[in-house]
């Protein structure tokens, strides 16, 4: 059986991936794909909890590392119990941010040591890397004006967020084959989504 596809959605606060990600899915599903979305951190029960504890923003005792740490939990929980056994069912899985918000928040914003978390990312991912990754492209002034909830990330000062916004950018340019970097527009959902479906078709060979 041919494994499923890993396909993750990153950007800053309030770059609207959580709904690009239903429209994706929606779009497969009408082209015959298996399909389901999760997220990070969280995605199973467990992952759940420690989203909890890491959103919380009277968590304030949680230092840097903790943090960085934590994430890596939910995620090797995720992986463990949901990613890698649907992927191994041939189930494409979509994510609500991935590996990469580690290294662009832990990493560039925090200034956590890139290649720490480059290592811890692979253990918890237990060696898995994303078929296709996209990164949505929103200045953090905008992004932190457009974001609704108030919870530790998002909370942090417009100088974190610049951090973060420049290590997508790091990112995608240390993964030029498979990571696309997409433009945010305003009230340009579906302009947005189109840009996108055209890398999923080459992805799946539509």
């Amino acid at each position: 059986m041919e494994r499923g596809k890993l396909i993750y959605y990153e950007g800053g606060e309030g770059c609207g991936k959580s709904l690009q990600l239903k429209l994706m899915r929606d779009y497969l599903v009408g082209k015959g794909i298996r399909v389901i979305n999760t997220r990070e951190p969280g995605g199973t029960p467990l992952s759940e909890r420690v989203r909890d504890i890491l959103l919380d923003t009277k968590s304030k005792e949680i230092e840097n590392w903790s943090e960085a740490l934590l994430f890596q939990t939910s995620r090797a929980l995720l992986y463990y119990n949901l990613v890698i056994p649907k992927l191994k069912e041939g189930i494409t899985v979509q994510q609500d941010r991935g590996r990469d918000s580690s290294l662009a928040y832990q990493g560039y914003g925090r200034g956590g040591d890139l290649g720490s978390i480059k290592r811890l990312n692979k253990l918890s991912t237990f060696g898995y890397e994303p078929d296709l990754a996209f990164i949505i492209n929103i200045s953090p002034e905008k992004g932190l004006e457009k974001q609704l909830s108030s919870d530790r990330m998002s909370i942090d000062g417009l100088e974190f967020h610049r951090r973060v916004n420049k290590g997508y950018f790091e990112i995608a340019k240390e993964n030029p084959n498979n990571y696309i970097v997409i433009p945010y527009i305003e009230n340009g959902l579906e302009e947005m989504h189109e840009m996108m479906k055209i890398h999923v078709n080459k992805l799946f060979n539509f």
